[in-house]
């Protein structure tokens, strides 16, 4: 079910994008391409994300890889602390 709702997202996305995916998918070890920016740290290898990138990443205007491993970093997910 997911396999068939994959393949119909992919047909909107541009093939050296899927590619890419694809490829970095493959190469990664637990098969995640896309991840979230947790604590400050990416979600696949674990290595510190220097905070203007985490800045182009929340801006949505292109596409932010770890410098580390290559995965696609998605979002940034905040550490919930709060500053008073």
């Amino acid at each position: 079910k997911l396999s068939v709702s994959r393949d119909k997202a992919a047909l909107n996305v541009e093939e050296r994008l899927i590619n890419a995916y694809n490829r970095i998918r493959g190469n990664a070890g637990n098969g995640l391409a896309v991840v979230k920016v947790k604590r400050g740290a990416c979600g696949g290898c674990f290595n510190i994300v220097p905070h203007q990138r985490q800045a182009d990443i929340k801006d949505q205007k292109k596409i932010i890889v770890c410098e580390h491993c290559g995965r696609i970093l998605a979002d940034v997910e905040d550490a919930g602390l709060s500053k008073k």
